[in-house]
């Protein structure tokens, strides 16, 4: 059992010397490395870092929001992921369970879910009575906390690398809600990358996105634009993707196998009304 956040692939890619004594036979894993040497000599043990952009943001809005909520830790930990009341927050874990049902959501499925944040698309597969091998994945504490004491019996963990902890083809399906809409490319490809080698042949990969092609999106663009010229900066970043530079990363150079694209304000999305972000769907 390593520590939260250890990533064995991304250990044994930034320490080569460490690689090659695995590779000789001076130590069964890169984990062993890291409890014997690594980690007191102050080792890095993922490509993230403490100074990463997505750690230092969210972790600052979290505990605001905890501050700021003092006996509602449920409405705190709500907005943490953008929904502003608790309705909002249960709505919007419904479309999801609706979504990966669309793409072939099936009891007994292994099923990752990139960025949980505090646990809205598990409470609603709960809800929606759906059984099978759930993995959820952030890099905040306090939501991979609230999460699984909201969830009991699923596997909530912290994990902070550009990388899906889970072993070669073993995932039907990974998604992720509102990760890439918030991330530079090098990281979303990064991460689109490992959940390749992480799904199983036929697996579905599916993630939201950003883009100005939407008319609310675009409006989203310009009051950024209207702040920063204002001399006043945002707390986040805001990434916004074409279906061009998807379909180049995704198809072209990782190989998926593209299923299609929903659009942020397509009504038919589900039976409850558009995402509010657009969709990207995929099999490897």
């Amino acid at each position: 059992m390593t520590e939260p956040g250890f990533n064995e692939a991304s250990y044994l890619q930034l320490h080569k010397d460490v690689r090659l004594g695995v590779e000789q036979g001076l130590f069964k894993s890169g984990w062993e490395h890291y409890q014997k040497h690594g980690k007191a000599e102050g080792r890095r043990s993922t490509r993230f870092d403490h100074e990463n952009h997505s750690i230092k943001n969210y972790s600052k809005l979290v505990r605001d929001l905890i501050a700021s909520h003092p006996g509602n830790l449920d409405l705190a930990m709500a907005k943490a992921i953008g929904a502003l009341t608790l309705e909002i927050y249960q709505e919007t874990g419904d479309k999801h369970v609706h979504i990966l049902r669309q793409l072939g959501l099936q009891n007994g499925y292994a099923i990752y879910d990139l960025a949980c944040g505090s646990g809205r698309t598990a409470a609603a597969l709960r809800r929606h009575a759906w059984q099978g091998e759930y993995r959820g994945a952030d890099i905040i504490p306090e939501l991979v906390e609230y999460a699984q004491q909201k969830n009991p019996g699923y596997n909530f963990f912290v994990h902070a690398d550009f990388s899906i902890n889970a072993n070669d083809a073993t995932q039907d399906m990974i998604y992720s809600w509102s990760l890439f809409t918030h991330l530079q490319l090098e990281e979303i490809f990064l991460y689109a990358k490992d959940c390749y080698r992480a799904l199983k042949p036929g697996g579905v990969f599916v993630f939201s996105f950003l883009t100005l092609q939407d008319r609310m999106h675009r409006e989203l663009f310009k009051n950024r634009v209207a702040a920063l010229e204002n001399g006043v900066t945002h707390g986040h970043l805001d990434m916004f993707l074409t279906e061009e530079t998807i379909n180049i990363m995704m198809v072209e150079m990782l190989g998926f196998q593209l299923l299609g694209y929903t659009a942020a304000d397509d009504a038919s999305t589900t039976p409850i009304g558009s995402f509010g972000q657009a969709l990207a769907m995929f099999r490897k």
